[in-house]
């Protein structure tokens, strides 16, 4: 009796154990934000099935729908994702991995009908203190979702020359579990992430997906795969250009040759906002940097001539805000940069030059507000203090 008692209290046990949601769970999208989610997790089995389940408001029916999974090589990591379709736009969605916990997700609006807030930094995962401030006050502001515009998990690069690559997926998996337990609004709303290449997530050069596996791509999903420069928009009058600054892909050529048919193809919408890692306009690093001068060279001349007003960039540790620039000079027509890339890093000291507004060594992200009439940008620390704002006009 004791026995068969101890055998059911084993299968309850396991059962609950199977049950659990995993400990990385994190939205993303590559389709329409306002009628798509794409929902992906991490496992350890190698198993699948991935299947999610999704509740319409105010319909107790549960729908499902099911995905794909891949697990990385020689690795026990499998990563799931399951693109949710036909979704209603601005609208809350509970759902679920089968038989797992209830979450929330939230659609966009199919256009400014609201206000919508966005957050944008970069430079994240290096310190594991400065990394998780940085998310808890993050998700303080409730924002829509965040744009993390590269050096995500600090993985690549000369000072990483001798880590293994179980060390750089368990790094990845660090920056994912943090994250998926700090980017939860206070009333449960999973924040959407989407993800901006910079030069510590590739190999140094250019590190092409299509030949080898990076793990950069295998974490996230583009509308193209292994290609992540491409146009987030909501509706007709919002569109981000998010863009690779010479890490997969050049500057120049056939990214370019893309970038100016997108900024043609939306010269209407009220904004265009371009976000990428290395910064034309650095406040940090040097002015002559390659991948500097070739944004000036190349995507700068496209900026201004499709009125792009702000532009947000990275990659040095500090915080930013130029003045209007215009074909090289300061001139109250042109766009402003605005960044510098200080989520979760040791800020650095800043450098005068000619064209910087305000510049400060501190921790930093920018929040948007944008909505028909205006967009405001707000400059805060990982202590909450507002440091800078803006305000933009359409």
């Amino acid at each position: 009796m004791k026995l068969s008692h101890c055998f059911l209290f084993f299968i309850l046990f396991f059962s609950r154990l199977t049950a659990q949601d995993p400990d990385i769970l994190y939205l993303t999208w590559k389709g329409d934000p306002a009628t798509t989610m794409t929902v992906m997790w991490h496992t350890r089995d190698g198993n699948g099935p991935s299947l999610v389940q999704y509740q319409r408001p105010g319909n107790p029916q549960w729908l499902s729908q099911e995905g794909s999974f891949h697990r990385l090589k020689k690795s026990s990591v499998t990563i799931h994702q399951v693109e949710l379709k036909n979704l209603e736009p601005d609208t809350e969605y509970a759902f679920r991995l089968e038989g797992g916990d209830i979450h929330r997700l939230r659609t966009m609006p199919d256009g400014l009908t609201r206000p919508i807030r966005a957050v944008v930094g970069g430079d994240a995962y290096f310190s594991k203190e400065l990394y998780e401030k940085m998310n808890r006050e993050v998700a303080s502001k409730d924002p829509d979702f965040v744009i993390m515009a590269g050096d995500i998990a600090y993985t690549e690069g000369l000072s990483r020359a001798l880590c293994t690559r179980y060390w750089k997926i368990n790094r990845w998996e660090e920056f994912f579990l943090y994250w998926s337990r700090d980017m939860v609004t206070k009333d449960g709303r999973l924040i959407p992430i989407l993800p901006v290449l910079g030069n510590h997530d590739v190999l140094e050069g250019f590190d092409d997906p299509h030949k080898s596996e990076v793990l950069f791509y295998q974490f996230f999903v583009f509308p193209k795969e292994n290609i992540p420069y491409w146009v987030f928009s909501i509706g007709r009058d919002l569109s981000f250009y998010l863009l690779d600054s010479c890490h997969s892909y050049p500057i120049n050529g056939a990214q370019t040759e893309w970038l100016e048919g997108a900024l043609q193809e939306r010269q209407d919408a009220l904004y265009r906002i371009p976000v990428y890692h290395i910064a034309g306009y650095p406040s940090v690093t040097s002015y002559t940097h390659r991948g500097a001068r070739d944004i000036r060279k190349f995507w700068v001349p496209l900026f201004e001539k499709y009125g792009v007003k702000i532009s947000m960039e990275h990659d040095n540790h500090a915080f930013k805000r130029t003045f209007p620039i215009w074909q090289g000079r300061v001139d109250p027509k042109g766009v402003q940069y605005l960044g510098d890339g200080a989520w979760g890093v040791f800020p650095d000291g800043t450098h005068y030059h000619w064209y910087l507004a305000k510049v400060l060594e501190t921790n930093c992200y920018w929040l948007l507000t944008i909505n028909k009439d205006k967009l405001i940008a707000e400059a805060f620390d990982n202590t909450g203090e507002l440091i800078d704002e803006l305000e933009i006009n359409p």
